[in-house]
């Protein structure tokens, strides 16, 4: 244990100023994005209507890994997280690979983000090219993270409040357009029209995982930012607790909705499935709005 003391305090340098809340959102925030909004339409493109169950095993995945996570990080809270856990428990070496490969995959995803960005905003720009909007969105995301961790955590919450609750009216919706409207074009009969409930068989599923579990990327978050956190203990838990079950909720209701409204074609011919949606079902500007939401 004296050894991990070392590696505690070699990391250290952080001032601790995260509460329970702020690292919620910061793991939900950060789940609800790019991978639910864009990548789902990838996985669709591969497993059709049984991506819901690509997700589910994607989220059984992120429950058992964060769940050991979470035991670790409350009983070594440091920033390293889980490259700290493996040089003191494996060797030096994997430690270094680990931490390293993690870096790899951040900077992959800022540049999905970014680059999705550009896409969101060919909605409104359809002439503007793309690289403008990925210069200009990278520059402030730049920006926000030279701010201290408080302001960092303040913003975040609340940018993430704001993507929760568009979850939350997009599920309530969706649920009365299928459920209360009455009209026969939308409801679950359409995860077997056009190909059937699995349109690539199996291995589409199987294929989808791997994209469901991009989209659960960034819960790590909550290990990470373990090191910033007033009590580590008390928030790392609750953050856990929140984190998985409103993902598993907000993941497997938006997706079962989504495929319940939206033809296949025309969710892989457009961009989020959920400005799709509200295309489909005519709702005056609330495309607009939701893709203001997205990015």
């Amino acid at each position: 244990m004296s050894d991990f003391k070392n590696i505690q305090q070699r990391e250290s340098g952080l001032k601790r100023e995260l509460g329970p809340k702020q690292m919620s959102m910061i793991a939900l925030g950060g789940a609800i994005g790019t991978g639910l909004f864009l990548g789902s339409k990838f996985a669709i493109g591969f497993a059709g209507p049984s991506v819901i169950i690509s997700y589910a095993i994607g989220g059984l995945i992120a429950l058992l890994l964060m769940g050991a996570l979470a035991e670790m990080t409350v009983a070594h809270a440091t920033s390293g997280s889980f490259g700290a856990y493996a040089e003191f428990y494996v060797g030096p070496l994997i430690g270094f690979l680990v931490r390293y490969l993690y870096w790899s995959c951040i900077v992959l995803a800022v540049g999905t983000e970014v680059t999705a960005i550009g896409e969101y905003m060919q909605f409104w720009f359809a002439d503007v090219p793309s690289w403008l909007w990925i210069v200009l969105f990278s520059g402030v995301l730049i920006g926000v993270n030279m701010f201290n961790v408080k302001a960092f955590g303040t913003m975040e919450y609340w940018f993430s409040t704001i993507k929760v609750f568009a979850i939350v009216a997009f599920i309530v919706m969706a649920a009365y357009v299928v459920f209360g409207s009455g009209n026969p074009d939308y409801g679950f009969h359409n995860y077997t029209a056009g190909g059937g409930f699995f349109p690539n068989g199996l291995s589409g599923m199987w294929f989808a995982v791997i994209v469901s579990i991009f989209s659960y990327l960034s819960i790590e978050m909550i290990a990470i930012a373990a090191g910033e956190a007033e009590n580590p203990a008390v928030a790392v838990k609750k953050a856990f607790r929140v984190t998985i079950v409103r993902l598993f909720v907000f993941y497997s209701a938006t997706l079962a909705l989504i495929l319940a409204i939206a033809p296949m074609d025309k969710i892989l011919s457009g961009g989020s499935p959920f400005v799709t949606v509200m295309q489909v079902v005519k709702i005056p500007g609330a495309d607009s709005v939701l893709n203001f939401v997205v990015i």
